[in-house]
């Protein structure tokens, strides 16, 4: 996956250009060039750069497909809603089963408890049943290991004092789920594969201009870093820009009705005490919406709200107001923790792509291939919604919808469904930790095979250091020197992308109009 000059694409024709490299770029990437086609892989940034990185990295077993809304009653007279629900609750569970055992490198699975308390929304029965429903609908082979405790039983959960009110806790329910060491990595290792079986793969690399010609386009590349631009043909364009789709469909129409709405997710990352160590916890917040506390490097990071969001999406980050938001939901649950400010270790947001429904302000969940000859731009497919670990389900969709537009014009192959050699290298043992094991020979594998142009890529997102207590600040010197003898970098070269890490991370990681440089630095 060597990052090859850009002028050597100059002329060349595609099957299929893929514009964006998050996770469903990168699986549907896979999947066509797996079929035969010749495909090509580009990004304006890094890959996994945007809503990826961002997530909140659960490979969830579908729960939240199956709450019905205000009441059990919306499934009850509303039965294909239930139906619905079930069927993207198997998805979640057969996701689940699939990478936690083929990438067993990229996940870990971790205890997660839902408390029912008396005023809640759910009861107790309506969980249990959930539960059972969830067992039903998914493989056999990755058991939820389901339990709740209740009455005397609740003091098995070691931080069952610190919740609100004891007299209204009627009973914690505790499940095995899974969590992303590095959504990011996921992303890599997808692109890894794709470009072993022949995918040109590029990022940092955008689309400029377009022309629609009678069979297929010819576009304009530029390279972000070097102005660079040539000319390509491709019989089919599909947009996987995620949240950034609504604007690369008016680069080839000015004119378009929007597909997709962002909606705005904040977390933030905070010391909890000893006795919430490696527990994950889901609960109901005052808006009737899940909300989790995740276990992350001896900290827990906590999200997500779900605002719709319409300002700068290369800038965001969470605000002021979306830290107390989520710090008064936090001691509302856990009052004797009384959280403030200060005790934010740091926060992000990213961007979660939901189809557009002029209905609903914060649109649906459900994951859409819009076919654009509708709006006069033939062979032109976007897809919006699209979790991170329904990628490989998504991808047989999109392939399904290219394959009926374009005959592929190569052989077909297998693609892996495994962790990459690095990804092992890294994570050279399977328990439970999230931690990466670095040295000079593994990053010197990603400088060379991995197309890192920055400090930033290779701590945030090829080997995820940047998400550590101190945002990888103690890893900067020694990754600048080792790939200041790679790409060539004088001491003064050097010096100024270690700067520019520190600014990234000062942009990305702290409150908007609350953090000072004190936090930061």
């Amino acid at each position: 996956m060597n990052r090859s000059e850009l002028s050597e694409l100059s002329d060349k024709s595609f099957d299929v250009i893929v514009v964006g490299a998050g996770i469903n770029g990168a699986g549907a990437a896979q999947q066509l060039v797996s079929d035969g086609y010749r495909v090509l892989i580009i990004d304006k940034g890094d890959f996994a750069g945007g809503a990826t990185s961002k997530s909140s990295r659960i490979l969830h077993c579908g729960l939240r497909h199956l709450a019905p809304g205000k009441s059990i009653w919306d499934f009850v007279f509303h039965p294909s809603k239930f139906y619905l629900a079930c069927h993207n609750a198997r998805k979640s569970m057969i996701a689940r089963s699939d990478i936690s055992s083929s990438m067993k490198e990229l996940v870990r699975p971790f205890r997660f408890c839902f408390p029912i308390f008396k005023d809640d929304p759910y009861r107790s029965w309506q969980v249990d049943f959930a539960f059972k429903l969830l067992n039903l609908l998914g493989p056999h082979d990755n058991s939820l290991e389901y339990q709740r405790f209740s009455g005397e039983n609740l003091q098995k959960i070691p931080f069952k004092n610190w919740f609100r009110d004891s007299k209204q806790l009627q009973s914690v329910s505790v499940f095995k789920d899974y969590q992303f060491i590095s959504a990011a990595r996921l992303v890599v290792d997808t692109i890894r594969d794709a470009a072993e079986m022949g995918a040109t793969v590029r990022n940092y690399t955008l689309m400029q201009q377009s022309k629609q010609l009678a069979e297929g386009w010819q576009l304009t590349l530029r390279d972000v870093l070097t102005s660079e631009e040539v000319m390509v043909k491709t019989k089919l364009i599909l947009n996987v820009t995620g949240p950034w789709g609504n604007r690369f469909n008016q680069t080839l129409k000015s004119v378009i009705p929007d597909k997709v709405i962002g909606l705005k997710g904040a977390h933030i990352v905070v010391k909890l005490p000893e006795e919430f160590s490696e527990w994950g916890i889901m609960i109901i917040n005052r808006v009737n919406e899940p909300m989790y506390f995740l276990p992350w490097h001896g900290m827990h990071y906590i999200g997500l709200n779900r605002t719709p969001y319409d300002g700068n999406l290369d800038e965001v980050k969470a605000t002021e107001d979306e830290a107390e938001w989520l710090l008064g939901e936090v001691n509302y649950v856990f009052p004797q923790l009384s959280l403030q400010r200060k005790d934010i270790l740091y926060s992000y947001a990213g961007i979660h792509p939901v189809t557009f429904d002029a209905s609903d302000p914060q649109g649906n969940r459900e994951v859409v291939v819009h076919d654009l000859a509708s709006e006069g731009l033939h062979n032109v497919l976007m897809l919006t919604g699209g979790p991170i670990m329904t990628y490989r389900l998504i991808a047989k969709q999109l392939l399904k919808e290219v394959s009926k537009r374009c005959v592929p014009t190569l052989a077909k192959q297998h693609p892996s469904s495994g962790s990459s050699e690095v990804t092992k290298l890294l994570r050279n043992s399977r328990s439970a930790s999230v931690e990466m094991n670095i040295s000079d020979e593994i990053l010197k594998k990603i400088i060379v095979e991995e197309q890192p142009v920055s400090l930033a890529d290779i701590l945030l997102r090829r080997t995820g250091i940047g998400w550590d207590i101190d945002q990888g600040k103690s890893a900067v010197p020694g990754v600048a020197t080792v790939m200041a003898e790679l790409c060539g970098w004088d001491e003064q070269r050097k010096e100024k992308e270690m700067q520019l890490f520190h600014q990234h991370i000062k942009e990305i990681y702290q409150v908007q109009k609350y953090w000072g440089d004190s936090v930061c630095d």
